[in-house]
């Protein structure tokens, strides 16, 4: 085998009758096979409509892709022809075959004819040239994880510096950029003595300035913005955002306004390049468009090729409220202290375009108050094992903080909110997560009792639980075993814990000295966060704390939300677990505790009875850390007309459905079925007569009080 490795996003190796794009970010390379032994030569990116990393050119009369998710055709101008679904032929044109596998690809002939073959079998792509010609390869890294680590001193106007190099992972200056798969994982940043930004991590040019006081939380605050306008950011400067045309648009001063404008700024900016793009790569029609398209000064496809600030001229003459009930909700918004602990969070916080507040002191408290022994190096982090107050907070939309904006010196923190660490997001990076399907659950149970009440829950487990069991009073070691075990995914504790600590049956385990845990837990009785974030220290994806105890019907439909892809904070509130008991999470609340299906983005639709046979229904999809804004979400349904939107935008059928059409809804894979108030899972076995009893009952309720209905299954029982 040869190769080619010069520590560049991507490579190409060849191996016989075989080159194989290696995207180095990724670990991983997808093969294409020629009809002769493969020499690559160098070739220029600028070959391809589409962004890529590096290119090379060679010599074929066809090729065969084993691998992939999809491959589809285009015009070599970009202009989108078709999926490779069904055998094609396609006259003489210049043409570029985008591939999506386990890296991304493309392959560029010029006046030739094509046929492809093998597509509807599931077997390998054969694409075949009419002659022997020169074809262009070119790769780009899916660039999930961050390419490089910036080192900042404790100095705004260091962070300042760093800040603006984050657009770095941006592959495209277009409008393009709204596509979350194009925005590529900013580059970290860790705390040291002096800034070390490296050279591999080229500073975008967009023409964007923003200027900010000196402090912290000013930087912080417009941290994700200047990552997805690739501005630089200015420490010490009026408040204003600049642009190489001679315009400045002022800032506020004061912090909650800066905050208020900067998201308005970066709402818009995303909503309208969305818009933008509906021509792009990936032609779309879009459900937005047909709600604000009329309203805008310009169409929004003319300014395509325009630059950043070109662009941004244009939307700023945008009022806010025009575009305002188009914005899709935001997956997690962060809550960061004023001091320079929070500056490692940013990297991550700007991958997802979170928003950023500032409140509470600027250090936390580094005692650890269970007593245990932080990990070594962990406070340097901003993180202790199992500590209260932490080092940032977040929210969600989907699960409300009554109180407003919290902050990290609450102590305990409000119910709905999430004690956000640097950990969560770096075990996302390292941890896989369990398939759905093959999600296996544990219960650790204080007593006989709590036990009958889980194997209550699961007697029919809901959907995507493969399997599950139950420890009753477990030892140490046996607990140790199970939490270690390499198929769990979801641990749910009753037993009783004090900060990172759990009371076994013939002593103490400290969560903060395991070496793995599941990488979901769910902990009963904790009364605050700490043991929650203690799993997440110790490599869990996210924990829930919840300070009573879950019901059989309320635990299994949280099980199986958590097992069906459904983000964290959606499935507390989906199962009404705040009904029963306060709850705190520890990591980003829009994390997911399995693989999602189709492309990450998991679905709600709310079905609410208006008789027993008539019910109106609604349906949003749901914002994720895998479902990032600018994902189009397009769901399919007989009874409606329906057109792309953005992930988290909400939507109201055109009409009520009958009872038999919201049964057709409940298999769906990618989304879940609240109906009044109850999730439906496929397992369920519902029927009419259960939907009309469900209408009846809600119909009931509701003259008097909004129900409490959490039942999963149609029994013909309230739990």
């Amino acid at each position: 085998m040869t190769g080619s490795g010069d520590g560049r996003r991507v490579t190409f190796e060849t191996a016989e009758r075989t080159l194989y794009v290696r995207d180095a970010l990724e670990g991983e390379r997808l093969a294409l096979r020629f009809d002769r032994e493969p020499d690559p030569r160098p070739a220029l990116v600028d070959l391809f409509a589409l962004p890529v990393d590096r290119a090379v050119s060679l010599e074929a009369a066809w090729l065969s892709i084993p691998k992939y998710a999809t491959v589809s055709v285009r015009e070599s101008g970009g202009e989108f022809i078709a999926e490779l679904t069904d055998d094609l032929t396609l006259p003489c044109g210049s043409y570029c075959f985008d591939v999506v596998g386990v890296t991304k690809a493309f392959v560029r002939a010029v006046d030739v004819e094509v046929s492809a073959t093998g597509m509807a079998g599931g077997g390998a792509v054969e694409v075949a040239f009419d002659r022997p010609t020169t074809v262009t390869v070119g790769g780009r890294s899916l660039h999930t994880r961050p390419e490089a680590t910036m080192t900042v001193p404790d100095d705004p106007a260091a962070l300042a510096a760093a800040v603006s190099a984050l657009g770095s992972s941006i592959a495209e200056a277009s409008p393009e950029r709204s596509w979350p798969t194009l925005r590529g994982y900013p580059p970290r940043i860790a705390r040291g003595d002096e800034l070390d930004i490296p050279a591999s991590l080229e500073t975008p040019d967009a023409g964007v300035e923003i200027g900010v006081p000196a402090t912290y939380a000013d930087v912080y605050r417009v941290a994700p913005l200047a990552y997805y306008l690739g501005a630089t950011v200015v420490a010490g400067a009026d408040p204003a955002v600049r642009l190489d045309t001679g315009y400045a648009e002022p800032l506020p001063n004061e912090g909650t306004a800066l905050e208020r404008r900067v998201s308005e700024l970066l709402g818009t900016t995303l909503f309208l390049d969305s818009l933008s793009r509906t021509e792009g790569y990936v032609p779309s029609e879009r459900y937005e468009y047909e709600r604000v398209g009329g309203e805008l000064p310009f169409y929004p496809p003319n300014l395509a090729d325009r630059s950043m600030s070109d662009r941004l001229m244009e939307y700023l003459e945008v009022d806010f409220e025009t575009v305002e009930p188009c914005l899709p909700d935001r997956a997690t918004t962060a809550v960061l202290r004023p001091g320079p602990a929070g500056m490692e969070l940013l990297g991550h916080l700007a991958h997802l375009l979170a928003p950023i507040r500032v409140r509470g002191s600027p250090t936390a408290s580094v005692r650890d108050r269970t007593g245990s022994r932080a990990r070594a190096g962990s406070r340097d982090r901003g993180e202790s094992a199992g500590s209260d107050p932490p080092i940032a907070a977040a929210m969600a939309s989907d699960l409300p903080v009554p109180s407003g904006t919290p902050s990290p010196d609450d102590a305990p923190l409000p119910s709905g909110a999430a004690a956000l660490s640097v950990a969560a997001y770096e075990n996302g990076l390292t941890r896989s997560r369990p398939t759905r399907g093959d999600f296996r659950a544990t219960f650790l149970a204080d007593s006989d009792e709590r036990a009958r009440a889980f194997e209550r829950a699961m007697t029919e487990p809901p959907d995507g639980v493969d399997a599950w069991e139950i420890l009753v009073r477990p030892t140490r070691e046996k607990a140790r075993d199970l939490l270690a075990g390499p198929g769990v995914g979801l641990c749910l504790c009753s037993l009783p814990a004090d900060g990172s600590r759990i009371a076994c049956s013939d002593g103490v385990l400290d969560v903060a000295d395991l070496e793995r845990v599941p990488t979901t837990t769910v902990f009963e009785r904790a009364g605050r966060v700490a043991p929650a974030a203690s799993a997440v220290t110790a490599g869990a994806l996210g924990a829930i704390a919840v300070d009573g105890v879950l019901g059989s019907e309320r635990l299994r439909t949280l099980v199986g939300l958590l097992a069906s892809a459904t983000p964290f904070a959606a499935s507390v509130a989906l199962a009404r677990v705040r009904e029963v008991a306060d709850v705190r999470l520890a990591g980003d609340p829009s994390a997911i505790a399995v693989t999602p299906e189709q492309g990450g983005t998991q679905g709600l639709v709310r079905v609410r009875s208006l008789s027993e046979t008539e019910h109106a229904v609604a349906w949003r999809s749901l914002p994720s850390v895998e479902a990032r804004p600018g994902t189009e979400y397009h769901p399919l349904f007989e009874w409606a007309d329906t057109l792309p939107e953005l992930v988290g935008t909400e939507r109201e059928g055109p009409r009520p459905l009958s009872t038999a059409e919201v049964l057709d809804l409940v298999p769906e894979p990618d989304s879940v079925v609240d109906l009044n108030g109850a999730i439906v899972f496929e397992r369920d076995g519902a029927t009419e007569a259960d939907v009309r009893r469900s209408a009846r009952l809600a119909l009931a309720e509701r003259s008097r009080s909004s129900g409490d209905g959490i039942s999963a299954r149609f029994d013909g029982e309230r739990r």
